[in-house]
């Protein structure tokens, strides 16, 4: 019976330790872990070199940015075909290989001068290739654990990439300064090896499909993946759940930028660095949290309790003066907002048929991306005219209503529950 498996669920959790135990989820994840860490290293690379030269950071930021997503609107819906025709190893594989060479090349053809202009094509390369990897990443992750483990697994990937993130940009500052450019490129290279070799050390069975033929084949499976995705109103419901949360986050990124310089005053980087950090703290406590009781809850209480939590964290944000009370609510923030975002991969793998895994998956990454471009062009402009604590408040009542909507069309999933419940 459903309630009792859901008291034994409760009664007997999914442990982190469990899912370790798993060596293929454990190579994936120490593999994910170093190939994020060498991400940073090439992203602030590319920042040290613009700063050491002088050029208009904002502006150049904003062209590497744009680059590095734009292969995601031209190409993710052809990528989720691939996943779901292709090995989802192999196209792993592959793709850190190719990444490897194209991280390796742009010191090469930026040459002694550092003229970063050059260098747009390869970013623009290897962003295909990311945009490639993410679903299949994210489609083969259901292929090495049970049903029940994919919430604990999907939050360890999710808080190790944080914990990445953090780390390699506090590292990626320091090889900088101290190795310089080549090097930095180089170990970003190296990273992308390694994670290679340990996706190729799976030991996993995957589904056989029929090969693409041609160009037809991959309209038609376009065609197919579009119908299912609209057809399938639980996917998108949480395909907008993310984009809800990554135009959250973007403009919560914005605004706080904005915040440490009008109202703190601050002209130097430590004490948004700190912010900042705190920020990542709490979203790996978030995603941990989620990963280890979320089964024991229904789904809209997770979504809807998380999400209104960040809505009152961000209002009582723009309340205080004080930068003392802002650490200690910055890490609030990120508490509910790791616990909002985690299992939405979970929960769009166990929904999701193996076949059509990869184009649900990229279909979320177009939409994903789109929210994260577009608060970088509204509420940028907004910082011009409104006042930045009011922006922030509005923002926090902006997201409470956005809770609303979560409250209304996370009842449909609570279901998942009981799917995960299952071993199968």
């Amino acid at each position: 019976m459903p309630d009792n498996k859901f008291k034994k669920t409760m009664e007997n959790p999914v442990k982190i330790t469990e899912i370790l135990r798993n060596q293929n989820f454990l190579k994936l994840w120490i593999g994910q872990i170093v190939s994020a860490l060498g991400d940073r290293f090439h992203q602030m690379a590319l920042l040290g070199l613009i700063m050491k030269k002088g050029g208009n950071v904002g502006e150049e930021l904003s062209k590497i940015t744009f680059w590095s997503v734009l292969p995601f609107f031209l190409f993710s819906l052809i990528s989720g075909v691939l996943s779901d025709r292709w090995s989802r190893k192999s196209i792993l594989i592959g793709s850190d290989i190719a990444r490897a060479l194209l991280v390796c090349a742009i010191p090469w053809v930026i040459g002694s001068p550092g003229s970063i202009n050059a260098a747009y094509p390869f970013i623009f390369t290897i962003g295909i290739f990311t945009c490639l990897f993410s679903p299949a990443k994210f489609s083969i992750i259901p292929d090495l654990v049970k049903n029940r483990q994919l919430l604990v697994a999907n939050s360890l990937i999710a808080s190790s990439a944080l914990l990445s993130v953090l780390a390699g940009t506090a590292a990626g500052g320091i090889i900088f300064d101290s190795l310089g450019f080549k090097a930095s490129m180089f170990l970003n290279a190296f990273a992308y090896l390694f994670s290679a070799g340990t996706i190729w050390k799976l030991r996993t069975k995957e589904t056989i499909h029929t090969k693409i033929k041609s160009i037809v084949d991959v309209f038609a499976d376009i065609r197919e993946g579009m119908k299912y995705i609209f057809h399938e109103a639980r996917v998108i419901i949480l395909i907008s759940f993310g984009a809800i949360f990554w135009f959250i986050a973007i403009g919560f990124y914005v605004i706080i930028s904005d915040f440490a310089g009008k109202v703190w005053g601050f002209t130097a980087l430590t004490p948004l660095g700190l912010i900042f950090t705190l920020l990542g703290g709490g979203l790996l406590g978030g995603s941990l949290l989620a990963g280890k009781y979320g089964n024991r809850m229904q789904r809209n209480t997770l979504y809807t309790g998380s999400i209104w939590m960040l809505a009152f964290g961000i209002i009582a944000f723009s309340s205080f003066q004080s930068y003392t009370v802002a650490l200690c609510i910055i890490f609030f923030i990120g508490i509910a907002g790791g616990a909002f975002l985690t299992p939405i991969n979970a929960d769009i793998q166990e929904i999701a048929p193996d076949g059509l895994r990869g184009r649900s998956f990229a279909c979320k990454d177009i939409f994903m991306n789109a929210a994260m471009v577009a608060p970088i062009l509204i509420v940028g402009k907004l910082t011009t005219f409104i006042a930045i604590r009011k922006l922030m408040l509005y923002l926090g009542v902006g997201v409470f209503l956005a809770g609303i909507f979560v409250a209304w069309k996370s009842i449909g999933l609570n279901a998942i529950r009981e799917h995960a419940m299952k071993d199968t």
